[in-house]
Formats: C-alpha cells, sequence, structure tokens
C-alpha cells in the first residue's frame, strides 16, 4: 500500500492500480469501523443503530493498524475537520464560539500524507457554528458503520460481492496544503451543483470537510436531521483542494 502514502506518487499512478490501493484500503476502513463501535455514543443499554460490541480498546485498535505503518492521531494541536470526526457535541454559551476539542473518544489514523481514518471526538461549540442534533446527529457520509447515527457510504444497497468494488475516500494533507475527497474527474462545489441546489456552497463545503451536516440547511426548514432526506445530498464525486494556509484550522 505504500504508493498510497503519498499525494503525488498515488495520483501518479495508473487509474487501474489507484483503483486497486482504493479498494484494498477501504476494506481495511471496514475493520476500523467496527473496532470503532465500542467507543461511540450512545453508550450503555439505550436505544443504538449498530449494537455491536467488540470489547476491544483504543490502544489495541490502534496497535493493530500501527503494525501496518500507520500513525495514530489524537488532540494535538486542536480541533481539525481533516483529522476529527464529531461524534459528540456540548453547547457553549456564546452562539458564535468555534469548534473547542473536548477529548478524544477513539484515536484515528494517518499513512504518510493519506488520512485513513478520523478520530472521533467531544466538542463544544456554540450553535450557529455547531448545532446540536446536527453536528453530532445528522447522516456521517463516507461512513460504513456508525453506532448512534445513519451513516451514508456508496457500498450500501450493493451485494456481498460488489460493494468490495468501492473507493476508500482519498483525503491527503501535503506540504501544499490539503486535497479533500481526491477523485479521477471529480467536481469543484459550486453553488449550481451543491446539493442539488439545496446547499449553498459553502455549506456543501462544509459537509465536504466535516462529513456531515453542522448546521440545518437554510434552504431546507423542514429537513430532519436523522432522515434519509438528509443522507442523499451527493458530494461524492466532489473534490477540494486548499492551499497551504488552510492546510490546518480552517474549519467553515
Amino acid at each position: 500500500m505504500a504508493p498510497a502514502a503519498a499525494f503525488r506518487p498515488f495520483t501518479a499512478l495508473p487509474a487501474e492500480r489507484q483503483y486497486e490501493l482504493e479498494f484494498e484500503l477501504y476494506a481495511l476502513s471496514r475493520v476500523a469501523d467496527v473496532l470503532a463501535l465500542e467507543f461511540q455514543p450512545p453508550y450503555g443499554d439505550g436505544p443504538v443503530l449498530d449494537g455491536v460490541r467488540m470489547e476491544v480498546a483504543p490502544a489495541e485498535r490502534s496497535a493493530f493498524f500501527v503494525r501496518l505503518g500507520m500513525t495514530e492521531v489524537g488532540a494535538a494541536g486542536g480541533f481539525d475537520p481533516f483529522l476529527h470526526e464529531i461524534a459528540e457535541l456540548v453547547p457553549a454559551e456564546d452562539p458564535d464560539a468555534p469548534i473547542e476539542l473536548l477529548d478524544v473518544l477513539w484515536p484515528g489514523l494517518t499513512f504518510g500524507e493519506l488520512l485513513f481514518v478520523r478520530a472521533g471526538v467531544r466538542v463544544r461549540a456554540g450553535a450557529r457554528v455547531a448545532e446540536p442534533g446536527w453536528a453530532d446527529g445528522s447522516p456521517m457520509y463516507w461512513a460504513h458503520r456508525r453506532r448512534g447515527r445513519r451513516p451514508v457510504d456508496l457500498s450500501h444497497g450493493w451485494g456481498s460481492h460488489s460493494q468490495w468494488r468501492t473507493s476508500h475516500r482519498m483525503d491527503f494533507r501535503t506540504a501544499d496544503g490539503d486535497r479533500w475527497n481526491v477523485v479521477r474527474d471529480s467536481e469543484r462545489l459550486s453553488e449550481h451543483r451543491a446539493g442539488d441546489g439545496r446547499l449553498t456552497a459553502a455549506e456543501a463545503g462544509e459537509l465536504l470537510r466535516h462529513r456531515c451536516l453542522l448546521r440545518r440547511p437554510a434552504g431546507c426548514p423542514d429537513l430532519v436531521p436523522d432522515s434519509q432526506e438528509a443522507a442523499d445530498f451527493w458530494l461524492f464525486d466532489s473534490s477540494l483542494p486548499e492551499p497551504a494556509r488552510c492546510a490546518r484550522g480552517c474549519h467553515g
């Protein structure tokens, strides 16, 4: 998998080889999803969407992937949507308070420049930045399984063989900036394409970076967070490169 560890060598590969690597990484990410269910809300005996419990400690999960050459991602540097998935949200008194990282619930993993899986985190934020029930309860895109929220994955609905031809989402953090959802023949986000017109370009950008809706979309006043409609914003073909100055700290 070494050619997938850096943006330029990976994108220089023939398309067929890129697909092979994406399929392998996707299959491995499914293992990571299952091993993270133990650490996800809701906890205890409450209602859950996915009740599998593996009784694996975070350190055991990390050690498995570190042996494959990956690096654990934690809390260093504060909240970063490239590295962190919002799993729990604590409302801040100031509605405009930025997203603040409080705790890491399960560690993330990188493979060189490539993001393999994000860390699940507890954060605090103002409601106009990250709205309760949306940032921590709306569908999580590019995810196969989550314990307490609806996952949206391109393998869903396919048979037991076909689903393994799903590509891993390829995000790279390079010296030249972040490359979000690197896909062949990608579409840049625009007002025209964003969520079939239901999302503004800014909202679509947030969805692409955070992989979930941070707030109720302005153009969807009746949208319910945990609904099929909230899982139907198609951004899987959209890519978003960012300059180096936005490699860290750009959360909008």
